[in-house]
């Protein structure tokens, strides 16, 4: 039976062979590295919408990536095309996404299964660094100061009070249709993973 605990620095995890690993948090590098491959991101997406609660085989991973790829059904491909991805995946991807926290795979058995880390990738997804800040805080802000504009010119504080009402209200309406067009279209093209359907990019 495996059995696991939580601590700072990440999660040891009992193995069958009561071998302990250590699986860190990953940080948002380790997390866009991930991404930064085409063929991880669709591993990825699969996983998480499967949400198999367990070990998943990788065959069956790489059988529904190379569909993807290739824009075909999983059951018209040919024993090359998932030759092909299955090897890759075996070989490369999923020990790479092994060692960055978002999957544990068992090379052995030749299963994958999303950790705690990769099943909550989305979260880390709204981490953003430098002058950017998440979506959520934004249209925080944005209401609040839509909310002292429209106090200030109802108040008719300068330079409201030579302005009239419906110009002040249009450049509200203007400035949150402006900023849920842009929103709109960051969830669309940004890198989300475990959405409905195919990966957004293989419907482009």
């Amino acid at each position: 039976m495996n059995k696991s605990k939580s601590i700072n620095e990440g999660e040891f995890r009992t193995t069958p062979d009561t071998t302990y690993t250590t699986i860190r948090a990953p940080t948002r590098d380790d997390v866009f590295e991930a991404l930064s491959n085409r063929r991880r991101r669709y591993a990825l997406h699969h996983l998480k919408q499967i949400d198999s609660g367990g070990p998943v085989e990788l065959s069956d991973v790489s059988t529904q990536v190379a569909a993807w790829e290739l824009g075909s059904e999983p059951g018209s491909l040919s024993y090359g095309d998932r030759k092909n991805v299955h090897t890759s995946l075996y070989q490369f991807h999923a020990p790479k996404m092994d060692e960055l926290g978002l999957i544990h795979y068992d090379q052995r058995r030749g299963t994958v299964e999303l950790t705690e880390y990769g099943q909550e990738l989305d979260v880390y997804l709204e981490t953003v660094s430098g002058r950017q800040i998440p979506w959520s805080i934004y249209f925080f802000l944005l209401s609040l100061g839509a909310t002292v504009l429209v106090t200030l010119a109802w108040l008719n504080f300068y330079p409201f009070s030579v302005v009239s009402d419906v110009a002040v209200a249009e450049f509200v309406a203007i400035t949150f249709l402006f900023s849920s067009s842009v929103f709109a279209y960051h969830n669309r093209y940004s890198m989300r993973v475990g959405n409905e359907g195919p990966p957004p990019e293989v419907d482009d």
